[in-house]
């Protein structure tokens, strides 16, 4: 029996939600609105849920930015949460790139030109990656998770008891709407009215407890932006410190292999220049001129030279009519014609 009475009691109220709702949307039934401060701190924990949910997805593009391999790890975190399998271990592009080119090194020969520059860059390229990996790591545990928990701890929270808020402000304009019919039909007895007040009341009382409540979560959302800030500052100090490795990692590679490169064109320059047969050998010693360098070219071979635009560089004939020899700064290879221009005395 006690049962029966609290279903209908419960069927009641919701009957009775579903009326007030439909006669604010009719505009026939009054609205409790809420102060001024409180509309506040509800729009501001709109705009933290939808910018974070942006701030979120953006990252997580950043860091993973392959779409199929983000699905793939979300089902293997679900998997591995549940023990039917363990996470695989997922290979970044660079270090990928530099096993490649260990292998190509092997193939090759350590010993030959190309073979040892492979190996090289392929041992900086996976430096690159471990400097990735826990660029990763760190955005991941610093930044990206606390933004998750956020939304998923503290904005749901923040949603359930707004919801009930809802309901309770239904029915609070329900107990006053039932109230005033009360005292504005006639018939109606003292007994009716008393207990009509005597629900306002509790509604009230309902209303203003979940009030309090949710209002007292609103007011956590300004600790969780100073808490992000924090998680923020300590994303920019790993980015900072993984370009920083990377660029040094590159400056070692790039000295590394400017020695190399500076032994190879010597090489190649002194089977250009100092090959008895050679014709531009011969014509090196004829007539060297100036010329002034209209472009910037960039060298695509070691018998190349690279130039910049409006400096002054010596030039020689060449056995191409569409080439010239020059010589800057020590450096000697061909230029093309058509960026130099030949400086008449």
């Amino acid at each position: 029996m006690e049962d029966l009475k609290k279903l209908a009691g419960g069927a009641s109220a919701l009957f009775n939600r579903a009326v007030q709702y439909t006669g604010e949307k009719l505009g026939t039934a009054e609205h409790t609105d809420l102060d001024a401060h409180f509309e506040q701190l509800l729009q501001r924990a709109d705009k933290t849920k939808a910018q974070t949910e942006v701030l979120l997805k953006c990252t997580e593009t950043l860091l993973h930015p392959d779409p199929t391999a983000r699905a793939e790890d979300y089902l293997y975190d679900k998997l591995e949460r549940t023990g039917l399998e363990k996470k695989r271990q997922r290979l970044s592009n660079l270090t990928q790139l530099g096993g490649t080119m260990l292998e190509a090194s092997a193939a090759y020969g350590p010993g030959s030109s190309y073979g040892n520059v492979l190996l090289k860059v392929g041992q900086t390229e996976q430096k690159l990656g471990d400097c990735e990996k826990t660029f990763v790591s760190t955005a991941t545990t610093e930044y990206l998770q606390p933004l998750k928990a956020f939304l998923d701890t503290d904005m749901k929270n923040i949603t359930k008891e707004r919801r009930a808020l809802e309901v309770k402000r239904l029915d609070l304009d329900a107990a006053k709407s039932k109230l005033k019919r009360a005292k504005s039909e006639k018939g109606k007895s003292d007994e009716m009215i008393v207990k009509a007040e005597s629900e306002l009341r509790h509604a009230q009382s309902e209303f203003d407890r979940q009030a309090e409540t949710t209002k007292l979560l609103l007011e956590g959302v300004n600790k969780s932006h100073e808490y992000h800030t924090r998680c923020l500052n300590s994303f920019v100090e790993a980015q900072a410190n993984y370009y920083a490795s990377c660029h040094q990692y590159m400056q070692d590679l790039q000295r590394q292999l400017g020695s190399t490169s500076t032994t190879t064109s010597s090489l190649r320059s002194h089977d250009l220049h100092y090959s008895p047969t050679s014709p531009i050998n011969q014509s090196a010693n004829d007539s060297k001129g100036k010329a002034k360098v209209l472009y910037d070219y960039f060298a695509t071979d070691d018998t190349e030279l690279s130039l910049i635009a409006d400096e002054i560089i010596t030039v020689w004939t060449s056995d191409s009519s569409d080439w010239m020899m020059a010589e800057r700064a020590g450096q000697k290879g061909r230029v093309p014609m058509s960026y130099i221009e030949i400086i008449r005395i």
